[in-house]
């Protein structure tokens, strides 16, 4: 299902500039919507939707600069860069790597669905 008009525009004002105004912001949505789930986000769906894009770009950019994982050392003096293995290792896949993956994450478990109380009511007050 694709997005709406007004879904489109609440994404985009969800994006930063820079990536609103990409050339392949239409490849990042399309993918993306292939790992969302609008049933399983339900209001949060646009909002999820703008990270899992948000993710793509900064992973394709990273991509570009023969970045590997995310960086986990930096240093200025002789100009140093490390980044991780991107093994997987965490159960997260690729999402670990960004901050938009992390708070997407973050998101997935808020909506994940909880273990509830079944069939009717077996108190309903009574003690």
């Amino acid at each position: 299902m694709s997005l709406t008009p007004q879904e489109y525009d609440k994404l985009l004002s969800f994006l930063t500039a820079d990536v609103a105004d990409s050339d392949r912001l239409d490849a990042w949505i399309e993918g993306a919507e292939l790992r969302v789930g609008r049933g399983y986000f339900g209001k949060a769906y646009v909002y999820a939707l703008s990270l899992m894009v948000m993710h793509k770009a900064q992973q394709e950019a990273l991509a570009a600069e023969g970045a590997s994982g995310p960086v986990t050392q930096k240093r200025e003096g002789d100009i140093s860069v490390s980044y991780a293995a991107g093994d997987g290792s965490s159960g997260n896949g690729d999402l670990s790597s960004t901050t938009y993956g992390q708070e997407y994450l973050t998101l997935m478990e808020q909506y994940s669905p909880r273990p509830g109380i079944t069939g009717s009511g077996c108190c309903m007050g009574v003690l």
